[in-house]
């Protein structure tokens, strides 16, 4: 191995053993920051966010996992379709849900509203994890109607043969407004934290979805047991079922109580996206994927062998 080669292997060991931790708690320190001096908290979640996400997008294209997986013109064209969607969405969910948590905060005094945010974040993220992973579980694991029709809802998500970190948002805009939108909004802003911890909690979940879908061999080490980190979360997008748990989205913790844990440190899924391709439109082919949800055309064997309707 040459100069130049032996430079670059050692650039990229030390990048993948230290952006994890770097960005994600730097972004939770900006986040502490800005609290603390009173700057606008919708301004600095814009801020923190675009600058870890034009980070990672950057070193992924410079240091992949794989090169395979990397993002091209064709999938990025094909996921401006799903941002576009999950924007729309996410706006008109995001109107309702601050409505109600206006008239949630009205009608009395939250219980939680006045907890310090070393308390209240942590306890946000363990309620928001806990029914956003059955949610997550069931779309993935039963194949009663509904579970049939939640997995055509998130199928979108895992059409992709790849990850990357703007492959993240690439969604059916109904797996938004269920899981990204309702859960977020009616289980962390009408129980009534405060806005800072609402703030420091949006923060965490944004930037965590980023590096779960880091093209980059990320090694976060014992991180790995307290956050869903790009390790745990691109199992979950293994095209092996038996392999696929870490239905997490900000921790592990529940996974772990669960036994749906999958930690394999050094190890990248063989295949990314459906066990199989051929039962589903392809994830360029978006009206097709769009009345997924609505048609019953295929079986699915999800992790834990469960049978599901597509």
């Amino acid at each position: 191995m040459g100069n130049a080669e032996t430079t670059i292997a050692r650039t990229e060991y030390v990048i993948s053993r230290t952006v994890y931790p770097l960005f994600f708690f730097g972004a939770i320190g900006a986040a502490l920051l800005t609290i603390a001096k009173g700057w606008s908290l919708g301004a600095a979640t814009g801020a923190i966010i675009g600058t870890t996400a034009l980070t990672l997008i950057l070193l992924e294209a410079i240091f992949p996992a794989k090169p395979e997986w990397r993002m091209t013109f064709r999938s990025f064209l094909r996921d401006a379709k799903y941002i576009a969607a999950a924007v729309a969405t996410g706006a008109a969910a995001s109107y309702v849900g601050a409505m109600l948590a206006i008239h949630v905060a009205g009608a009395g005094h939250s219980p939680v509203a006045d907890l310090p945010l070393y308390v209240a974040v942590p306890l946000a993220i363990l309620v928001f994890d806990l029914v956003q992973y059955w949610v997550h579980r069931w779309m993935h694991e039963t194949s009663w109607p509904l579970g049939g029709f939640l997995w055509r809802v998130h199928a979108a998500h895992h059409l992709p043969d790849r990850v990357y970190v703007l492959m993240h948002p690439a969604a059916h805009p109904l797996n938004d407004l269920i899981v990204r939108q309702a859960i977020n909004i009616g289980l962390i802003k009408l129980i009534g934290f405060n806005a800072d911890a609402v703030f420091l909690f949006s923060v965490i979940t944004a930037v965590g979805g980023l590096f779960s879908h880091f093209n980059l061999d990320v090694r976060a080490g014992w991180l790995n047991y307290l956050f869903t980190s790009t390790e745990l979360h691109r199992f979950h997008h293994s095209a092996d079922p038996a392999e696929s748990g870490n239905y997490g989205v900000v921790t592990p913790f529940w996974d772990i109580v669960f036994g749906t844990f999958v930690y394999r440190p050094g190890i990248l899924p063989a295949r990314l996206g459906v066990d199989d391709p051929a039962a589903y439109p392809r994830s360029e082919q978006y009206w097709r994927v769009f009345l997924l949800p609505f048609r019953r055309t295929a079986q699915r064997v999800a992790s834990g062998g469960a049978t599901q309707g597509v």
